[in-house]
């Protein structure tokens, strides 16, 4: 009865993730498309607390135009540990971030976003930490510049103060 019901649960994990996978590509989303330089530096660490649920991370990119309307740009799929990207200087974006659990034994989902208007400064480097750890989620924004040792973390700033 043991490896029966293991069959099965292995089988049921097998389809629900190709069900993700098929809604995630008739979702919409398209590939942020990054540029050459990459300014912004993004790290990653989840972790649901069980082995039994997992943590989607994604980053969509909008660009924000002069009367404040939000341009979709792209998303960028944060499932490794740091990946750099290119964000526009001195253009301002907004930037959301989306963290979605899942468990796959108690049948449950939820998900949050974290969301900021970011305009990058030209010869500055951003590291951004993104984190979702039991069900709590952090996003810290740092400046740095490359040739002088000053850091300085960036504020959330809200699209209604566009």
């Amino acid at each position: 009865m043991g490896v029966a019901n293991f069959l099965r649960t292995a089988a049921f994990l097998t389809s629900l993730s190709i069900s993700g996978l098929l809604l995630l590509s008739c979702s919409g989303m398209k590939t942020y498309p990054n540029s050459p330089e990459k300014n912004v530096t993004i790290t990653t660490n989840t972790d649901s607390g069980s082995l039994f649920s997992s943590v989607n991370t994604r980053l969509d990119i909008y660009q924000v135009t002069p009367d404040c309307k939000l341009d979709y740009k792209g998303t960028v799929q944060l499932d490794t540990a740091s990946v750099s990207i290119g964000i526009p200087s001195e253009k301002m974006s907004y930037l959301v971030f989306g963290f979605a659990s899942s468990s796959f034994l108690a049948s449950t989902s939820g998900s949050t976003s974290y969301e900021t208007l970011f305009k990058p400064r030209k010869g500055y480097h951003y590291t951004i930490n993104a984190s979702y750890i039991d069900n709590i989620y952090d996003v810290t924004i740092r400046e740095s510049h490359p040739g002088k040792n000053l850091s300085r973390n960036i504020e959330t700033v809200g699209l209604s103060n566009c």
